[in-house]
């Protein structure tokens, strides 16, 4: 039985007897130099008649831990000298690994969705990128033809889908129909699901159609090159999916307009639309429309219908825009120009307008796609039959195209998006 020790009284001495079962408490790991100088003075400052000697059994478990510390360290050292050199096998199964954690795709996977400008009377459909820009596919699995013939016939617009799934317009005049896939099966293709929306008597301003563009809340416009309108749809997934919408209230005075109208064309109104092209919704939530022939770009309330502004036009350089694309901190906006070979650069919060891609830049002939992705403006040459990609710091083109084509690009959409 240890001695008992008598209560101290003096303030000093219980303040380090105190700190000293404080230390003593403390976790079983190698204390530091610094923390055994502390020990050591602190010890220093007790007085003797309160520093108890170890027990028996004290030094008992101190030997007992000491030994299971030893047996331990001897069990590791075994195991890591009988353990086999890593083989390339495994070296490539944890980059693998790695990869997958990191979320980084595989480079010679399809990264992306590309539609081309198509040929009668040959094979069309919606091809895939490497992301080394190597062309695959076509990816979309066959579907019956419509109802004048081949089918898929002159693809335009993509559009993604939650699940993994996209749309794309089948914009051949005399067969315009929004063609709905899935998502990829284990063959690697996309199953064709069904007809979204076709031309017909009930939605006859959807002719030759170029784009589509899905509103926050799902609603999907699309522009129409014959009748130079953008229509919009009841989204998937909602009641009657597909139907027209009633238009917006400053739209119905017009005479004859068509189901589905909410961007008139420049006959109809003098807010409407000359020769329409690409469209998308910016980070306002209103709709920017490209004006071909009206060399200008203006944005539209789509609830009321009224045009609310135009962003750009010939005044700042523009001669034929084709499509726009939206920087993803919701900043700038980019309008490629088929007419002048050149990518223009607008600074929302401003409206300043500048030339972001000179005339020409990096073998830029007719500005087609236009996709932001990391660092990277992608843009579809489609006279060139390539998609390059500039610099979004300073608009300078890579060393090199992205991927050499044997058609016209028309539109690219990135996976994952």
């Amino acid at each position: 039985m240890r001695p008992s020790i008598r209560p101290l009284r003096s303030p000093l001495a219980a303040s380090s007897l105190l700190l000293l079962a404080v230390l003593i408490g403390c976790g079983d790991g190698k204390p530091s130099r610094k923390d055994r100088h502390h020990d050591d003075r602190v010890a220093a400052d007790v007085p003797a008649s309160v520093q108890s000697a170890p027990s028996d059994d004290d030094k008992k478990d101190k030997h007992k831990h000491d030994k299971d510390r030893k047996d331990e360290a001897a069990a590791a050292t075994d195991a890591a000298s009988s353990a086999p050199a890593s083989s390339d096998d495994d070296k490539k199964s944890k980059k693998a690994d790695k990869r997958t954690h990191d979320h980084t795709a595989n480079p010679t996977d399809v990264q992306w969705l590309l539609t081309m400008h198509g040929e009668d009377g040959k094979p069309q459909g919606v091809w895939g990128l490497t992301g080394e820009g190597e062309l695959k596919g076509p990816v979309n699995a066959p579907l019956p033809d419509g109802p004048a013939g081949l089918a898929p016939h002159d693809l335009r617009g993509l559009t993604p889908l939650p699940g993994g799934g996209f749309l794309v317009m089948n914009a051949y005049s005399k067969d315009t129909r929004i063609l709905h896939f899935g998502a990829k099966d284990a063959n690697g293709q996309y199953p064709f699901v069904g007809n979204f929306v076709e031309l017909g008597p009930k939605n006859p301003a959807m002719v030759h159609a170029y784009q589509m563009a899905i509103s926050a809340e799902g609603q999907v416009y699309v522009s129409n090159q014959d009748t130079n309108t953008v229509t919009r749809y009841v989204g998937l997934g909602q009641p009657n999916a597909g139907e027209p919408l009633s238009p917006p209230p400053a739209l119905t005075h017009l005479a004859d307009l068509a189901p589905g109208v909410v961007v008139p064309n420049a006959t109809s109104s003098p807010e409407g639309v000359a020769e329409v092209r690409g469209i998308a919704f910016g980070p306002d939530g209103q709709l920017y429309v490209c004006d071909r022939t009206g060399s200008r770009v203006s944005v539209y309330d789509t609830t009321t219908g009224r045009r609310t502004k135009i962003v750009a036009d010939a005044q700042n350089g523009l001669v034929h825009p084709i499509q726009v694309a939206f920087a993803t901190d919701g900043m700038s906006m980019y309008i490629g120009d088929n007419g002048c070979d050149s990518i223009f650069k607008v600074t929302l919060a401003t409206g300043a307008v500048e030339t972001f891609v000179k005339k020409g830049e990096g073998g830029l002939k007719a500005p087609s796609a236009l996709v932001i992705k990391g660092n990277w403006l992608y843009v579809g040459s489609r006279e060139g039959k390539q998609i390059l990609r500039f610099k979004l710091k300073d608009g300078k083109a890579d060393d090199k195209p992205f991927a050499s084509l044997p058609d016209n690009p028309e539109f690219l959409l990135h996976l994952g998006d």
